[in-house]
């Protein structure tokens, strides 16, 4: 098994350092110089991963803000091999770090980045006569895919920074993981078996939407289209021409403070069964049991609690 150092090309110098560092502490690399030319690139560098044992992230500006690096952090988190962050730009703070590392282990000096890694290296070797433990499936997406479920992680984060419920920093990157994979795979599962004329489509109610911008980018990069609605009238509108799998309100709108609720009502009227959510300010538990008894599927002020009950309802619905 190797150290699989994910960088930008930009830091070739950086990228030397560190190899030296892990060739002193018996800790074999990746050497991008072993691609071959003429198979593609996605799937050399998805075999590579299956046989690392640690992957060591240089974080520098450029590397922060690229797509593909981005894309390699995603699948190492994915399939659940340890990340170890080398903070090579001094101007770098924890939270300028890609959300799928902040909270994980990171390290300023490079001979700190190289015994943690060693460790890592050491832990994950198979002993010998043991079958090394099965890959993850996450390993066999693809860099869109991988690309998507990041995005969906950011936007998952910065939903809950926002948030009533929120605390305003960042979420870990272990909750961030369990609450995207989870809902991917409910997402997947859905439009795989989704039966005709269910679509794996959202019906969001707000007259306010720039207030859950990122939620709607949430579900977006999971493949679930969304379609807004400013007003009661204007959904009940939609639902007669369409069929969706979720419908999502807040409560207060122009109409009323209990716009919800109406249009809740109006829905169950016309016939509809559609899996009903709000989404508003107020958590509280009596709100969450009036929701329920008035035929709500559930009621939440929480990012993370939305994206389970919508994708799970959606799940539900496909099989």
């Amino acid at each position: 098994m190797t150290a699989f150092i994910s960088h930008s090309f930009s830091n070739k110098a950086e990228f030397r350092n560190v190899a030296d560092f892990l060739t002193q502490v018996n800790v074999p690399y990746w050497e991008p110089t072993s691609i071959r030319s003429g198979e593609g690139l996605r799937n050399q560098l998805r075999s590579t991963i299956r046989e690392c044992s640690v992957c060591v992230f240089i974080a520098t500006h450029d590397s922060v803000n690229s797509a593909w690096c981005g894309a390699e952090l995603g699948a190492f988190w994915g399939a659940g091999i340890k990340i170890v962050t080398y903070v090579a730009d001094s101007s770098l703070q924890p939270d300028d770090l890609p959300p799928v590392v902040q909270g994980d282990v990171w390290e300023r000096e490079l001979r700190r980045v190289a015994e943690t890694a060693r460790r890592i290296h050491d832990s994950a070797r198979p002993r010998a006569g043991t079958d090394p433990a099965p890959q993850t499936p996450l390993t066999n997406l693809t860099a869109m895919e991988l690309t998507s479920l990041i995005a969906s992680a950011v936007s998952l984060s910065r939903a809950q920074e926002q948030s009533p419920a929120g605390t305003g920093a960042p979420m870990a990157a272990d909750i961030l993981a369990d609450r995207v994979i989870r809902a991917a795979d409910a997402a997947h599962s859905t439009s795989r078996g989704a039966p005709a004329g269910q679509p794996d489509s959202l019906l969001w109610v707000d007259d306010r939407p720039e207030n859950n911008i990122h939620e709607r980018r949430m579900f977006e990069s999971l493949g679930l289209a969304v379609e807004l609605a400013l007003s009661t009238d204007e959904a009940m509108a939609r639902l007669e021409n369409n069929r969706y799998g979720v419908i999502i309100s807040d409560m207060g709108r122009k109409e009323g403070a209990r716009e919800g609720y109406r249009l809740l009502a109006e829905v169950r009227r016309a016939g509809i069964g559609t899996p009903y959510f709000i989404y508003a300010a107020s958590g509280s538990e009596a709100h969450r049991r009036e929701a329920l008894s008035r035929g709500a599927q559930g009621s939440t002020n929480r990012p993370t609690d939305l994206i389970e009950m919508v994708t799970d309802a959606l799940g539900r619905s496909a099989r």
